[in-house]
């Protein structure tokens, strides 16, 4: 049985959905036609309109009684439904508690997702027991806020308990990540969320949050990053893939240095590591080539020619 509370929190971000469809689907929208349309008072809306506001939906009084929302920061949503939008806006209000980094990082996934979603359609699954909310998230939230210490247990390549200082809460390439110091060996580490368990916030101090670590995360793309990106790389894309790297940003630092008449492009970056550059660059293979250094290209190339020999062999080739 399903209590009152959860069929008003129901209700509402359905209503939020309906009236950002509305917003979508008009110029400007008057807030007494909004609460005859969908059968609630003004003063109803006027607190929607403000949830919306601070989810972070750009929607501005026109005049007294009149709103526009700015569709080009929220370009393509016309492609989801209500419960859809609905659920869009309760995470966006979720990010946002989260700081700043978090929010521009899922701003940008959410971004990416309607370039996708624009152009075909799409099914996005999440693991149902990936932990976005309840006692996993809340927790390590708490210990980061109160600056404490936190131990659990991790089931890795190698299962084993840790002890760690945690920074900040980060998702990559649809994983949720841990970022944390650990207190044997000093070391900022990355653990995948849902491979924590018996969590608990301990009572020792937590030092204060590296400085650079917000900077970095904000210019990362991938979960293999460190404070020092000095690894400057060039690298050539082809004219049919080179409009992805001209719309958005792919590449950590990433810069189109050259327009070839041929409509493929240079593109240059920086990294901290070749393992970065190569979890950046294996998934647009073939269709990126390595320039300098050398050492990459050559990792790129040896990488590449191991898995045509693993594949050719599985064809007999």
């Amino acid at each position: 049985m399903v209590d009152n509370s959860h069929r008003t929190v129901t209700r509402r971000l359905m209503r939020l959905g309906r009236i950002l469809r509305i917003f979508l689907e008009r110029e400007t929208v008057n807030t007494s036609w909004i609460g005859r349309d969908l059968g609630v008072n003004a003063r109803t809306i006027q607190r929607d309109l403000k949830a919306l506001k601070c989810a972070g939906i750009p929607i501005n009084e026109e005049k007294k009684g009149l709103y526009r929302l700015d569709k080009n920061l929220l370009k393509d949503l016309e492609v989801f439904d209500d419960a859809e939008l609905a659920l869009i806006v309760a995470l966006k209000d979720m990010v946002s508690q989260l700081g700043k980094p978090f929010e521009r990082a899922a701003d940008d996934l959410l971004g990416r997702i309607c370039d996708y979603t624009a152009c075909r359609p799409v099914y996005i699954k999440v693991k149902s027991d990936l932990p976005l909310s309840g006692k996993t998230m809340s927790r390590i939230i708490k210990a980061i806020q109160g600056e404490r210490q936190i131990s659990f247990y991790y089931q890795g390549r190698s299962s084993h308990g840790v002890t760690a200082e945690p920074y900040r809460i980060a998702y990559f390439d649809g994983v949720w990540y841990l970022v944390a110091r650990d207190t044997d060996d000093r070391i900022i580490k990355k653990y995948i969320l849902d491979n924590l368990s018996d969590i608990r916030v301990l009572r020792a101090a937590s030092k204060a949050v590296p400085k650079d670590l917000d900077e970095t995360l904000e210019r990362s793309v991938n979960i293999w990053f460190s404070g020092e990106r000095t690894m400057e790389v060039l690298i050539e894309v082809d004219p049919a893939w080179a409009h992805y790297f001209q719309r958005r940003w792919i590449l950590p630092l990433q810069e189109v240095t050259e327009l070839k008449d041929d409509g493929s492009i240079l593109v240059r970056f920086f990294a901290c590591s070749v393992e970065e550059v190569m979890m950046c660059l294996k998934p647009w293979l073939p269709h990126v080539r390595v320039l300098q250094p050398a050492e990459v290209a050559e990792q790129v190339l040896g990488d590449f020619q191991t898995w045509a020999a693993w594949q050719g062999a599985a064809w007999n080739y």
